[in-house]
């Protein structure tokens, strides 16, 4: 995960989502992390040690890293 610009994003082959309203940061994701990640939710925390965007609740994840950054399929 990173931040882009939209500039840098394919339409032919990302996706974006964005709000209904359309103030809201918009997430892109590529087709293959698209299956991997569907069911899933970005959240965004606040902790000491600083704030992030974190992919939680990935339906096929067996394990994760308590970072948020990755995870294990199950197969």
């Amino acid at each position: 995960m990173s931040l882009t610009s939209m500039e840098e994003v394919s339409t032919d082959e990302d996706t974006v989502f964005e709000s209904e309203d359309g103030k809201a940061a918009k997430i892109v994701i590529d087709e293959s992390s698209l299956e991997l990640l569907k069911g899933s939710k970005v959240d965004y925390t606040m902790e000491l040690i600083g704030s992030q965007f974190k992919v939680v609740g990935i339906p096929g994840a067996k394990s994760s890293c308590g970072c948020g950054t990755s995870f294990d399929i199950q197969i």
